[in-house]
């Protein structure tokens, strides 16, 4: 037996309900002679009459009667899924769902864009998703995630390298990911160096390559994505300083151990500069640190209106409030191609 089109149940237990064509027809508006032939049709493709037709009345026929109430569960199930479909692409339009990690929580620019957003579309809302950024990212390319404030730079790596499932706690790329992802950049800061306060290099704007020599420098850990961190190694290497690793490597961890060790660590600019210590440029050290609101592979209409309103948001900004270490502006929608930020 072929598919049986609801278009053609339909009219069928309008008629049952009616006893009439006409008045059925008029309840699903339609004319009369498209109910009769979807009658007709349905009651070939069964292979059997629906109903006993007279020239006064109409009745259901013995199948007919034994098919009515599996017709009309179907038709009300079929209902629920159109309202609850329809639901569901509202949400979309209404909802969206935003990734951005605990330790941004501060930060002055996703204050800033939030509360404007905010502001400005109130029937939009969205909730947020404050786990690693590592997990972000993979979800951001596998449809589980919309949108995400990003703290971090974009590398030309493939994105295989960030969908593979890992196990609970594993990070492996927690300030990289790849730059295949549209995106906005709302800041970026250049990394520097930590230094102590009562140093000789404290009182240097721009620490010279040479002034590296022999330094302990404690640095961030390879969990951030070594397309970022095995540059920034390589480069004080080559001017003679030494790398530390350090048992926690994320970015306050380094800072509290060159703080508690009275040594340097690479400082990304980005949270406050610990008591006894300073942020200092180093001459060639050209790599830097994105936040930027990045979209996902199959973001919502939700999530899209909120990265158009981002764009014209940092279009007009004049502001360039620093944390730590030198900001700059921009106001940059990077696309698939674009060069990674890591230089």
């Amino acid at each position: 037996m072929q598919h049986l089109d609801l278009k053609l149940l339909r009219s069928f237990a309008a008629v049952a309900d009616e006893r009439s064509v006409t008045r059925a027809a008029g309840r699903l508006n339609l004319t009369q002679p498209t109910v009769s032939g979807q009658i007709k049709e349905l009651e070939q493709i069964l292979g059997y009459l629906l109903f006993h037709r007279t020239s006064r009345r109409i009745a259901l026929s013995e199948q007919g009667k034994r098919l009515l109430p599996l017709v009309q569960t179907l038709l009300l199930n079929a209902e629920e899924v159109r309202q609850e479909a329809e639901a569901l692409r509202d949400a979309a339009n209404r909802h969206f769902k935003l990734g951005a990690a605990m330790y941004t929580m501060d930060l002055p620019d996703r204050l800033a864009l939030l509360d404007a957003f905010m502001k400005a579309r109130p029937e939009t809302s969205y909730s947020i998703d404050n786990r690693l950024q590592t997990d972000q990212v993979r979800d951001l390319l596998t449809d589980r995630l919309d949108i995400a404030l990003l703290l971090g730079v974009a590398v030309d790596l493939p994105v295989q390298n960030f969908t593979r499932e890992l196990p609970s706690g594993c990070i492996v790329n927690e300030i990289q990911y790849p730059d295949s992802l549209e995106r906005v950049l709302l800041r970026r800061r250049k990394i520097g160096l930590l230094v102590p306060a009562d140093s000789a290099l404290a009182n240097l704007d721009t620490i010279p390559v040479q002034a590296l020599s022999q330094l302990r420098i404690a640095m961030l850990g390879g969990e951030h994505g070594h397309a970022v961190v095995d540059p920034i190694a390589q480069f004080i290497m080559e001017h003679g300083a030494a790398p530390v690793a350090v048992a926690e490597g994320n970015a306050l961890a380094i800072e509290r151990y060159a703080q508690r060790n009275r040594c340097c660590a690479i400082g990304i600019g980005w949270f406050p500069t610990p008591d006894g210590m300073v942020w200092r440029e180093v001459e060639d050290m050209a790599f830097h640190l994105d936040f930027a609101l990045v979209l996902g592979t199959n973001a919502n209409k939700a999530a899209r209106r909120f990265f158009d309103f981002a764009q014209a948001f940092q279009a007009e900004r004049t502001d360039c409030t620093t944390i730590a270490g030198p900001a700059r502006c921009v106001s940059v929608v990077a696309r698939p191609g674009n060069e990674a930020s890591l230089h």
